[in-house]
């Protein structure tokens, strides 16, 4: 149904080395994890908010000075969404329409913060004085539960159900 997929180059790292951070990482948000190969995984993740199940592909390559990071994430109608959304047609079609536009949009919104707190996660580690380079975007803080990647206007983590935390 949906697909994000970014490649990027990480200096000063090797695949062995990053290789059990980002399985702890994707660990923590909540995504269950299978190693495909010595420095791959996959995982999925059921996101209940929106009716689907996402996926996770990474791939950590050897490159000259750093490795080279391959993640994709990918979404799919649960049996659950699949059967609301007929029932929604049905009924609503308009309303199911515009509630699947949402759900699209929403899961693409947090598909992108799971992605740029993942790379800037990544950058953090082989970065001097842990400083992502200015092509990562700032992202929200990470919920203080759970680490899980929040959207901005989420007050309670939907994984681990900790409300956030307000601004000091």
């Amino acid at each position: 149904m949906f697909q994000k997929r970014e490649v990027h180059f990480v200096p000063g790292m090797k695949p062995a080395d990053l290789w059990p951070k980002v399985w702890d990482w994707w660990s923590r948000q909540g995504f269950q994890l299978t190693q495909t190969a010595p420095t791959s995984l996959s995982g999925t993740s059921f996101y209940s908010r929106i009716g689907l199940r996402r996926e996770l592909w990474l791939v950590l390559s050897e490159a000259p000075n750093g490795c080279n990071a391959d993640l994709a994430l990918n979404a799919q109608v649960t049996d659950e969404g699949l059967v609301l959304g007929a029932v929604s047609a049905v009924v609503f079609l308009p309303v199911a329409v515009v509630g699947g536009a949402i759900s699209y949009s929403e899961y693409e919104t947090d598909a992108r913060n799971l992605m740029l707190a993942f790379w800037q996660y990544v950058y953090s580690l082989g970065a001097p004085l842990g400083t992502p380079p200015p092509q990562v975007p700032e992202v929200p803080t990470p919920c203080a539960g759970c680490g899980s990647a929040m959207l901005p206007d989420w007050k309670v983590c939907p994984y681990c159900g900790r409300a956030r935390s307000s601004p000091t």
